[in-house]
């Protein structure tokens, strides 16, 4: 589902959060410099934690590859391991356990959350070639916690939060009126030319003192210079969050044969038969996705035709992306976010029963996700299934508390179903969560006063 989103939004991906600040400077954990830093280890991993799910949300979810997923693990494991022995016992670093998470985006990015949050899209690890380029992309992005340059930058720069107002414009099943309302100050801002060089070395080292080959960092970022020229100057998401500082390849080049002179001769392994066989599945999965980012460029095109107007338009497009998505699932049965697509391009439609079926397939690969029930409690609120509604809704709502689209609709649930007290706690949370703005927040308003509710705009 999130494939959907405009390419900026995409990288919204924090959900807005209330931190106990405490001014002061930190020991950079790699170089034992002092910088400012006004967030304290606990903040730090609560932000982290709690944005986790809307993450995943946002970008399709984890890949349903049990193996690649404890491969992704275990690589990155390794590296933590490693860049704990160049830690500054000074800063005070926590034991905090890393995790990895391989996500199901044809996005080529990788990104790290504070409190040791790392994740890998299909997308890249489709590009790159064996272990060392993996431990070398891991390496980077656990510098990133370990230096804690995330809440660093964000202690220097003013917080921006996504105006709710925009909220508004989004399709129901689409962005951060899902997730929430998004702190664009973690993966849309650009890093600091120091920081990026601070992680590609320093990522570097991680790797090699892992026993992977030291050079394969520089083969990642040869690879997404490659995808830029291939694409016309167009860069990968990747480079959105992390800026090219200049000729990354030739530094790391001039690193690598300083520190690691004989490293060819030396015992780094590179391993790409070992890489090549924990992506077996994703890559005999991938034309059903390439069929499905078919099928989300049809459906933004349907999106674009009905905010002017063209129906006719809009339904020929959502036929366009029917046909691609069960091009797709016919390829990859067992995939639930491809028929959550399915389910999508029939709720547009207003084919409901149909999407009501591709729902129960979905649910019936993975029914603990976000999309599966949020769409699924869409679909069942239009087949006035009021009580599957709540069900679907309510389990989407427990992995993005927050999420006020959902908070939305299980309100209009319960209100449905006469269920008065339910639908106006929900109503009053979905109007706190739009911040009292759009489209949602005026009608879950309208209704409260309806409901004998005091105005929630006079407050």
């Amino acid at each position: 589902m999130p494939r959907l989103l405009p390419r900026c939004l995409a990288l919204l991906a924090l959900a807005a959060l209330t931190f106990s600040l405490a001014t002061g400077c930190q020991t950079d954990a790699l170089t034992g410099k002092r910088t400012l830093n006004l967030y304290s280890y606990e903040d730090e991993k609560r932000m982290g934690d709690e944005a986790v799910q809307p993450i995943l949300a946002e970008l399709g979810g984890l890949y349903p590859d049990t193996a690649a997923q404890n491969y992704l693990e275990e690589i990155g494991q390794k590296i933590v391991v490693a860049g704990r022995t160049r830690l500054k016992g000074e800063a005070k670093f926590p034991e905090w356990e890393f995790r990895f998470y391989l996500v199901n985006s044809s996005m080529i990015n990788a990104f790290a959350l504070p409190g040791g949050h790392v994740f890998v899209t299909r997308g890249i690890l489709q590009r790159m070639k064996d272990e060392s380029e993996l431990a070398g992309l891991l390496g980077h992005e656990v510098a990133h916690v370990f230096a804690r340059h995330g809440v660093e930058r964000m202690s220097k720069v003013t917080m921006m939060i996504l105006p709710v107002a925009l909220l508004g414009a989004f399709e129901e099943t689409q962005g951060a009126a899902v997730v929430g309302i998004v702190a664009v100050q973690l993966l849309a801002m650009k890093y600091s030319r120091e920081d990026e060089t601070e992680s590609d070395k320093f990522g570097m080292r991680f790797a090699a003192r892992a026993g992977f080959h030291p050079g394969g960092v520089i083969g990642v970022m040869q690879m997404l210079n490659d995808f830029t020229h291939e694409h016309g100057g167009g860069g990968p998401e990747f480079l959105s969050t992390h800026p090219d500082p200049g000729n990354r390849v030739k530094y790391l080049g001039d690193q690598l044969r300083k520190e690691y002179p004989d490293a060819d001769n030396g015992t780094y392994v590179r391993n790409p038969e070992a890489y090549n066989n924990a992506l077996v599945g994703m890559r005999a999965a991938q034309p059903a996705y390439d069929l499905a980012d078919q099928g989300d460029a049809a459906m933004a095109l349907g999106f674009e035709a009905a905010k002017k107007g063209d129906k006719a338009g809009a339904t020929a497009e959502y036929r366009r992306a029917l046909g691609l998505y069960n091009q797709a699932v016919s390829r990859v049965r067992d995939h639930a976010i491809l028929h959550v697509n399915v389910a999508q391009a029939n709720f547009y439609l207003e084919q409901y029963d149909g999407a009501e079926q591709n729902i129960k397939d979905a649910l019936r690969f993975d029914s603990g996700s976000f999309w599966p029930n949020f769409m699924g409690g869409l679909v069942a609120l239009k087949r006035r299934d009021n009580a599957t509604a709540e069900n679907r809704l309510g389990n989407a709502l427990r992995l993005i508390p927050d999420s006020p689209v959902t908070l939305f609709y299980l309100a209009l649930a319960f209100d449905n179903g006469q269920k008065n007290q339910q639908a106006i706690e929900h109503y009053r949370k979905a109007y706190n969560a739009f911040g009292g703005e759009g489209d949602m927040a005026e009608k879950a308003r309208a209704r409260l006063i309806e409901l004998g509710q005091p105005d929630p705009k006079q407050k």
